[in-house]
């Protein structure tokens, strides 16, 4: 839903300064909202996975989905209310909207509000199919949602009055229908989402998924703020223009970090039913697994960009900021090295080992501010601030394989041996050719296309020969045998 909004910042932007000031007030309890949900999403998740591991009975599992399902209820009442709360005053207090669009205000809250409620709510559902590793109707389902707020988004240019009222009546009933659909059909193919209304006696469910959101909500929350303050404080020290090319590194990195993110979304329900059901090896053999490949993928895309990103930014953007290469370059790198131990994160979740994997690293994160605040006061350059990140994420690899070792019995000498050594030898070995290829190739998009080609097909060639161990060579092989046999 976050998404949608800003997608079609350009439509609503059009409507007048003061429409687009209440559109920022619903940018920012969208992100309240997503922010809360995508943490529970994950919360959620790791419950019943690792439920349906361990416990076989129906009713079990659907006790905590039950439980899982009240919790997000209350929260997403609770919330709602104090951003209302919230809301109000910020409109009566802080926003300069005219005295005939208060009322416009005050409706677009509470509409985006009660729709991002259903959002919330809709978690519980969506753990439930991706426990069952239903990835098609959960991609169904992103598809319908990203295809009727793209014609949303149209609708509002052809709509004569009351646009930003309209748009917000309909992203919010968005939610609702997705609700529905999602409802129905875990309630046919999952015994364990049919419930009726009842007393909860047994509080001790929601306090363990209340506590384990706790402690991802710090770690994610401190991410943000290592983020965000960067981002204050390049404004602070050099203005709007450096402030806008680390926005469009951050954008970059984003679209990154979701594409590697799939690999660790599809793993991660059999990550957390093994260690449910008490198989250590085949937990530990799934967390090298949820290392490796999204490292893997993440070279893929981020050697590339890294190496043509002058060109890529040429091509994209009619005038390139300054800094803006080195800005990209670095919080590629950083990208790198964070899905690196990926994995261990999943896997030390999976086991409830939240504590301090997310309160060190979160404090590391913290630790980037300051730290980039003092070199910036002595005079160091804008990037020495994404260095800091680069230098706070190897850390933080550092601490999730440490916390990994002492928690769950992870071999580093293995994991070194695994992912290490096969994906650092990949990545160097594409750079080099990449770098050959972006000399000699010409520095337009079909130079790009060419590049892309060739760092896939050796990409492809390495990860085979390299990147895969016997047995998984194995598999591959026996998988390519039946569909050329087809």
């Amino acid at each position: 839903m976050a998404m949608s909004l800003f997608s079609t910042r350009y439509i609503l932007s059009a409507l007048g300064e003061t429409d687009f000031g209440i559109y920022n007030l619903i940018a920012g309890v969208v992100f309240l909202f997503s922010f809360i949900a995508n943490t529970m999403a994950t919360t959620t998740q790791r419950f019943i996975s690792f439920t349906m591991g361990k416990e076989k009975e129906t009713e079990i599992i659907g006790n905590v989905f039950y439980n899982s399902l009240a919790l997000h209820v209350f929260i997403a009442i609770a919330v709602a209310v104090t951003v209302q709360i919230g809301g109000t005053l910020v409109i009566s207090h802080l926003l300069e909207i005219p005295a005939d669009k208060i009322s416009d205000a005050y409706f677009v809250l509470a509409t985006v509000t009660i729709g991002i409620v259903g959002t919330v709510i809709t978690v519980p559902f969506e753990a439930v199919l991706m426990a069952h590793e239903n990835i098609l109707f959960v991609s169904l389902c992103q598809l319908f949602n990203a295809i009727i707020k793209f014609g949303i988004a149209i609708a509002v240019m052809f709509i004569e009055s009351e646009r930003l009222k309209c748009y917000a009546v309909l992203i919010a009933s968005i939610p609702y229908i997705q609700l529905c659909a999602e409802w129905i059909y875990c309630n046919r193919h999952y015994a364990e989402t049919r419930f009726s209304i009842k007393k909860i006696t047994d509080f001790s469910i929601i306090k363990h998924i209340g506590a384990f959101a706790g402690w991802v909500m710090i770690g994610t929350t401190c991410s943000t703020i290592r983020n965000q303050g960067s981002s204050i404080l390049l404004n602070m020290f050099f203005g709007v223009v450096i402030n806008a090319a680390n926005g469009i590194a951050t954008q970059v990195n984003g679209v990154l970090m979701q594409f590697s993110s799939s690999i660790t979304t599809a793993i991660r329900p059999q990550l957390i039913k093994s260690a449910g059901e008490g198989d250590q090896e085949r937990m530990l053999s799934l967390t090298y697994v949820a290392c490796k490949y999204p490292l893997i993928l993440t070279g893929l895309l981020a050697v590339p960009l890294i190496v043509a990103m002058p060109t890529v930014l040429n091509i994209w953007l009619t005038e390139v900021p300054a800094y803006t290469v080195t800005f990209c370059r670095l919080l590629l790198l950083s990208a790198i090295l964070n899905q690196s131990t990926i994995g261990m994160t999943a896997a030390l979740e999976a086991y409830g080992k939240v504590k301090l994997v997310h309160f060190f690293i979160g404090l590391s994160f913290l630790l980037v501010i300051p730290a980039a605040y003092v070199l910036l006061k002595n005079g160091y350059p804008p990037e020495s601030v994404i260095q800091c990140i680069v230098i706070n994420e190897t850390l933080a690899a550092f601490l999730r394989l440490l916390f990994a070792r002492m928690q769950l019995g992870i071999s580093v000498s293995r994991f070194i041996k695994e992912v290490g050594i096969r994906c650092f030898v990949m990545i160097s070995i594409s750079s080099i050719i990449d770098y050959f290829c972006w000399i000699y190739f010409p520095k337009n998009f079909w130079g790009l296309i060419m590049i892309g080609v060739t760092t896939l097909a050796v990409f492809s060639l390495l990860t085979y020969f390299i990147g895969l161990n016997k047995s998984e060579r194995y598999k591959v092989a026996s998988v390519l045998n039946r569909f050329l046999k087809r």
